[in-house]
């Protein structure tokens, strides 16, 4: 994970220029267009999650990175992005800042669940998972 992440883990996206992200613990599927980080994909998909800053710099979005991989076209602190609280092996992520580079599965903190905003208008949604 890094501003150039293994050439060797680049997947191409899908026909329609997407890649597939899933966000557990909640288990939702999205597409993520190649111009789109994974927290602005759900947010044009009626979900909401946390974030603060968006550039980076506080952690606030931090998920696990339990599959795939992301990058970053503005660096990124490591320190940031492994938090304090990093498990060896364990890599993370920060969704605000994340173009996925593969179809990617996340896992929120405990505190972090999404919130589907289109639910609360009374919108159904055509869910992929």
């Amino acid at each position: 994970m890094g501003d150039t992440p293994d050439a060797r883990a680049i997947e191409a996206p899908r026909p329609n220029g997407e890649f597939q992200v899933t966000v557990f613990p909640d288990r939702i599927r999205i597409g993520v267009r190649a111009d789109e980080t994974i927290v602005d994909a759900l947010r044009r998909q009626g979900y909401r999650s946390r974030y603060k800053c968006r550039r980076g710099g506080c952690g606030a979005c931090r998920a696990v990175l339990v599959d795939g991989t992301v990058a970053y076209r503005t660096p990124v602190s490591e320190t940031v992005v492994d938090g304090p609280d990093r498990e060896p092996g364990q890599q993370k992520c920060l969704p605000c800042r994340a173009f996925p580079q593969s179809d990617v599965i996340i896992e929120l903190g405990e505190r972090d669940r999404l919130v589907d905003v289109l639910a609360g208008l009374g919108r159904s949604r055509e869910r992929t998972t």
